[in-house]
């Protein structure tokens, strides 16, 4: 499986507010810099004006300093002697440039860590702006970081966010925890990003522009996850994006949580589904070459315990074989199949569950049953957590809290307890050369998510997510991979209730560990309902 390749956009924006004092030429003003005034009881180098005026004159240079293009903000200012003797306030756009582009550059070090920084620099007018969008555009970038440094009018950002559609992150990061008592107007400056917050976030709303906003000082453990679980979503967003499922036959008869609406699924959630003939499949099935069948054979008699017809196992290795090499001849991502579909079928005539557990194992989600929905739901979880499976509810167990985890003959080997994964025929379906080979063993204990990706009619999509545990399970001899399901924090018979209340199919993906900050992070980016049960 190729890495997920995480890209983060980032754009700084900055505008310094500085208070003017001490030059009388306003033509000059622009580039002098004097020592002047105590701010906080503290010496400091800034930007200066004079602003000790006559008052009949404050109306008139109040209205020519606040007409430079570099100056924010001009008003009267009563005067407070002795500590503020000034009746002309101003606000500049100024800049500590070689601070501020250390800061920018510090940041976009920092999300180096979670990939591949699509780094624009610092953003402090419109076509800087202008040219970072074009960036991001060129670069297709996964996500939009956007922080700023300091206050910025909301006008300059949102030239960029305007022209861009990649999701977007607002990271209000500050470097420090607090203003200390003897810091002054320059450690404010650099600290005081949250003044142009609102104006950010105000244009994203008023632009109808979905984003996500995370507050936290720039090393704040807490605050880099949620960064990182933002990042993580808007790859999994990508990698939906241009993912390709295969479908060979169609969803099982009948089953009326298995029927999908391929064209909804494309706009919405981003696969297509392409027809795949089991055609295909069966010539390539004759075409593998008989020293692959027999190392492979070799190779899984070493890694599992193998209790069947050594002929009927040749058979299932060289079905596994033919599913793997069409699938990557045609660049599938994840696949899915009406399993059945060559029993009847000379050439092939058994069941494929050994090959479409095998594919999970190396990769290529595969759901069974023709299920479209969850092959893209193992994929969304093969992509955050590294590999998934397909499980199906059975039986609740009143007595552990539990509810047994199953599907016959079809699961994913990789998430099988250690040691304990066998190679069985399967007992559910026979074809014209018997029974198939497929999976027994209990997955292995620890916490797990769920999901369960659910068409809701109208082209409307929900993710159903659940978190809990794989619990001890001695596997019972049924020829299928098996486990029990303990929720968090709900009674059994409530977690079924809410399960079924939620719209959740009776197909579901399962993966180890906890996922659903991400997953909620994804349902936002592609526009859809997320239950959490």
């Amino acid at each position: 499986m190729a890495p997920v390749r995480r890209r983060a956009a980032t754009g700084g924006c900055e505008s310094i507010s500085v208070e003017l004092v001490g030059v009388e030429d306003l033509s000059s003003f622009e580039h002098e810099v004097h020592g002047a005034g105590e701010l906080g009881g503290q010496h400091r180098e800034r930007l200066a004006l004079a602003v000790l005026l006559f008052e009949p004159l404050v109306q008139l240079l109040g209205r020519r300093v606040g007409a430079l293009p570099f100056v924010t903000h001009a008003y009267r200012r009563p005067r407070h002697l002795p500590l503020w003797p000034y009746n002309l306030f101003a606000m500049v756009h100024g800049r500590n440039t070689g601070e501020m582009r250390a800061k920018v550059q510090e940041i976009a070090d920092l999300l180096a860590e979670y990939g591949d920084v699509v780094h624009a620099g610092l953003v402090e007018e419109e076509h800087q702006a202008a040219a970072a969008a074009r960036l991001f555009n060129a670069e297709d970038v996964d996500v939009i970081v956007a922080l700023e440094l300091a206050y910025t009018k909301g006008v300059v950002p949102a030239r960029c966010l305007i022209d861009t559609t990649a999701p977007v992150l607002v990271w209000n990061a500050q470097k420090i925890a607090r203003l200390g008592e003897s810091d002054g107007f320059d450690v404010v400056m650099l600290n005081s990003g949250m003044a142009g917050m609102p104006e950010l976030t105000a244009v994203l709303l008023r632009t109808g522009r979905d984003f996500t906003m995370v507050t936290s000082r720039l090393d704040d453990p807490d605050g880099r996850r949620k960064v990182s679980d933002t990042i993580t979503a808007a790859a999994v967003r990508r990698r939906l994006r241009t993912a390709r499922i295969a479908l060979v036959g169609h969803p099982f008869e009948g089953m009326t949580d298995l029927m999908f609406d391929g064209l909804s699924l494309r706009q919405d959630i981003g696969p297509v589904v392409w027809p795949l003939e089991p055609e295909k499949i069966a010539l390539r099935f004759g075409e593998i070459p008989q020293p692959d069948v027999d190392a492979m054979v070799a190779t899984e008699r070493a890694r599992y315990t193998v209790d069947m017809e050594p002929a009927l196992f040749e058979r299932s290795v060289r079905l596994a074989l033919a599913l793997e090499s069409v699938v990557r001849e045609h660049g599938f991502d994840a696949f899915t199949a009406f399993d059945q579909v060559w029993l009847t079928d000379p050439r092939v005539g058994i069941i494929p569950s050994y090959g479409t557990g095998r594919l999970c194992e190396i990769g290529i989600p595969a759901a069974p049953e023709g299920d479209v929905n969850c092959a893209v739901a193992q994929l969304i979880l093969q992509e955050l957590a590294g590999q998934s499976t397909t499980v199906e509810n059975y039986v609740i167990d009143f007595e552990n809290n539990a509810v047994m985890f199953s599907h016959d003959g079809h699961g994913n080997p990789a998430l099988a307890t250690p040691g304990q994964a066998k190679v069985k025929h399967s007992i559910y379906y026979s074809g014209v050369h018997g029974f198939g080979a497929g999976f027994e063993f209990a997955y292995e204990p620890g916490p797990v998510t769920n999901l369960a990706l659910v068409t809701m009619g109208e082209n409307a999509w929900r993710f159903v997510i659940s978190e809990g545990d794989f619990i001890e399970f001695p596997p019972r001899p049924i020829s299928a991979p098996q486990t029990l399901f303990r929720h968090d924090t709900l009674p059994i018979d409530e977690w079924c209730n809410e399960w079924c209340g939620a719209g959740a199919p009776h197909h579901m993906a399962a993966a180890r560990g906890r996922w659903t900050e991400q997953l909620l992070q994804l349902a936002q980016m592609l526009g859809i309902e997320a239950v959490v049960v």
